[in-house]
């Protein structure tokens, strides 16, 4: 057999082992994908009804702190509102009121740990360093919290400063292993590392596409805090013990907790969507790919099968 048929050969059956392996870590992708899916609505409904309590007991313990200022309770008082007065130095007012003097920003970028994901991790690393020539731009340091080691590595190499890393994170990852990653990032805020802390991610919005996301999370600010809330809170008379801030105190770190919590399943949702969208793609090319070898290949045989019997009949002839 010609060499050309040999390699176009060995070419098909080594493409088709390719489209097997493919196909099979689409599946797992697929698999870990509805894993993520189902964890992540679950934790949505439980951090909303967190924020919901939050925003009510913060709300209330405002409007009563100006009525007892006999100051006027509309959205402009209630915006400038000094947490200090309320609460008093302490972790709830630290963890909710904006610091006036901004130096330093973290960032807390999830990326993922591996290749064959499509474009998941240089869309990420495309996106944060535009943000941080922003940040800069704002005379603002950048300090970067790394989760994956795609994005650690590069920040490390283009000198940006990865005050921590963190590899590793399970394709499905529960709360008690995140819990370090999370306890960290808040201990830092509050220990003055950073100013404010952005959490920045993938968000998974279907199987086909997904959204970057920046979330500043810590202070937050994310909560309805208004006289509609406080009036929510004590139409549902609650019996806190021992009292709103002490629960505050607990509440607000477990709100943090669960809010980065859900964006690091966010993202590994999407990064499991993307591998999956990945692997498809490689699939299909390989089927492709065996498609067209297979053609030349037939063609090969169809040629030299002519050529053999071109020369049997000039044999043939000459005899005569």
């Amino acid at each position: 057999m010609p060499a050309s048929l040999l390699e176009l050969k060995k070419k098909i059956a080594s493409v088709k082992q390719t489209g097997k392996i493919t196909e099979a870590m689409r599946m797992v992708s697929a698999s870990k994908l509805n894993q993520t899916e189902d964890r992540d609505k679950g934790y949505t409904i439980y951090n909303d009804h967190v924020r919901k309590t939050i925003s009510r007991l913060i709300s209330s313990q405002v409007v009563d702190s100006l009525r007892d200022q006999d100051v006027s309770i509309d959205k402009r008082n209630i915006a400038k509102i000094d947490y200090t007065d309320v609460f008093g130095l302490g972790i709830t007012a630290d963890m909710i009121q904006p610091r006036k003097n901004i130096k330093s920003t973290g960032f807390l970028v999830v990326s993922g740990d591996r290749g064959l994901v499509g474009s998941y991790n240089s869309n990420v690393i495309k996106n944060m360093m535009g943000i941080f020539e922003d940040e800069r731009a704002q005379g603002h340091e950048v300090k970067v919290l790394a989760v994956g080691s795609v994005g650690a590595q590069f920040f490390k190499k283009n000198n940006v400063n990865v005050v921590y890393e963190k590899n590793g994170v399970s394709d499905v990852p529960t709360f008690d292993e995140v819990l370090p990653i999370v306890s960290t990032a808040i201990k830092m805020f509050l220990n003055g590392v950073f100013d404010q802390l952005y959490v920045c991610y993938t968000h998974h919005v279907n199987s086909l596409s997904s959204a970057f996301r920046v979330e500043k999370m810590l202070p937050i600010v994310d909560l309805d805090i208004g006289v509609k809330e406080a009036e929510a809170h004590k139409e549902l008379e609650y019996d806190i013990e021992p009292d709103p801030n002490r629960v505050l105190m607990k509440l607000l770190p477990q709100y943090a907790r669960s809010t980065i919590y859900g964006a690091i399943l966010d993202a590994k949702t999407a990064e499991h969507a993307s591998s999956m969208t990945a692997m498809q793609s490689a699939t299909d090319n390989a089927k492709d790919l065996v498609s067209n070898l297979t053609t030349k290949l037939n063609r090969a045989r169809q040629a030299q099968i002519t050529t053999e019997i071109t020369e049997i009949i000039s044999g043939a002839n000459a005899l005569e």
